[in-house]
């Protein structure tokens, strides 16, 4: 981006052929939708690379949904087995009957107990590592794009000033 913003500042047209080849990134089509308007005015080029912007962020954030899934839903799913390994072992026990007690059916009991709890929070937490590394990469990158799309717009105004322009003014009588 960098490389394009000189190119820009150089020759508007080969900043934008440089865009093109690369449009497969966000910036890139950020860049794409303000730069390829029919004269904006300066306002009009901000409101866009701000909406293409916008529209690029859910793309980076696409995963958000799947981590927080997995994060909410691997304790419960451990909490579950905890509670099944707790019915087995309820199960293993004859009450009333202490030489009728089944012992391989209450220590299994409590292992699938613990174990799937154990299995859940280790999903849990290792999703969550990921997850926050996932947020921390997508908030750089938005911080990225705003800087470029500042760097950028800076640059159309710098061009826009220097562009010739049709008198806006009335005739007088």
């Amino acid at each position: 981006m960098r490389e394009v913003l000189r190119l820009y500042s150089q020759n508007p047209d080969s900043a934008i052929k440089k865009l093109q080849v690369n449009a497969d990134l966000p910036l890139a089509r950020i860049f794409l939708e303000a730069l390829e308007l029919d004269s904006p005015n300066i306002e009009e080029f901000r409101l866009v690379l701000e909406s293409a912007a916008q529209a690029e962020i859910p793309v980076l954030k696409r995963f958000n949904t799947i981590f927080d899934t997995i994060i909410t839903l691997s304790p419960l799913f451990g909490l579950l087995g905890t509670v099944l390994g707790l019915i087995t072992t309820f199960d293993s026990l004859k009450l009333g009957d202490a030489a009728g007690t089944n012992a391989a059916g209450v220590t299994g009991g409590i292992s699938e107990a613990l174990v799937s709890t154990a299995m859940g929070l280790v999903v849990a937490i290792f999703t969550l590592v990921f997850a926050n590394m996932f947020r921390g990469f997508y908030l750089q990158q938005i911080a990225f794009m705003q800087e470029a799309g500042g760097q950028l717009e800076l640059l159309y105004r710098h061009h826009y000033e220097k562009l010739p322009r049709e008198s806006n003014y009335a005739p007088t009588r």
